[in-house]
């Protein structure tokens, strides 16, 4: 099996993560250089897309960052997108009590998700409805961890619904904008990227 330079590195990435998290003496140091990750490991993958230079996905690119970092602080205010919660100190640098790599990390899932989804059928409403739950999963999976990493921690002793529909609703309005604009990410990084970080999520969400 051949892997290019770039993937080993994710996965390298990931793997010394994921054995950092797991043990006590260094999980400190893997909270502190989490931002760092996400960013490079991210800038990385959106790099090899070889999409940088097209315009329109420039342009999706700015427009979710954009959007769903102002639907971050205004949940983290009003909790009537997500519900009550608030970020911890893991995720870094914050503008409005949001992290600044939120809404990078939105790209790179909904990205991730379309790019899995676009396998399974080619109509823009399935593949943006399997993109919706594909995402909610993926939720489902971090939530307890992202608790745990003091990512983020909700005002209420259980995760309110709305969170799972806010990610649904997100992810599908990005995935069909997206197809709507005629952007294909012919790069499969992205989905290696995101299955990547599920199954680090999910190993931490058994293991920790």
């Amino acid at each position: 099996m051949n892997f290019k330079k770039e993937e080993l590195f994710i996965y390298l990435i990931y793997f010394v993560g994921l054995f950092g998290h797991l043990n006590s003496s260094t999980i400190h140091l893997m909270k502190v250089l989490t931002p760092f990750t996400l960013l490079v490991t991210g800038g990385l993958v959106l790099y090899f897309t070889n999409e940088i230079s097209n315009k329109k996905f420039l342009m999706w690119l700015t427009l979710t960052y954009l959007i769903t970092f102002s639907l971050e602080i205004l949940g983290t205010h009003t909790g009537i997108i997500f519900g009550e919660y608030k970020y911890g100190a893991t995720l870094g640098v914050k503008l409005f009590e949001v992290p600044l790599i939120i809404g990078f990390n939105w790209i790179l899932i909904i990205l991730g998700a379309i790019k899995l989804t676009s396998k399974i059928s080619e109509k823009i409403f399935i593949n943006a409805l399997i993109t919706g739950l594909f995402c909610v999963i993926f939720d489902l999976v971090l939530e307890p961890i992202a608790i745990k990493l003091d990512y983020w921690n909700w005002m209420e002793r259980t995760i309110p619904l709305q969170n799972y529909l806010a990610w649904f609703l997100i992810s599908f309005v990005f995935s069909v904008l997206l197809q709507k604009m005629k952007i294909e990410i012919k790069s499969n990084l992205i989905e290696k990227y995101v299955l990547t970080q599920f199954i680090f999520f999910l190993t931490l969400l058994i293991f920790l």
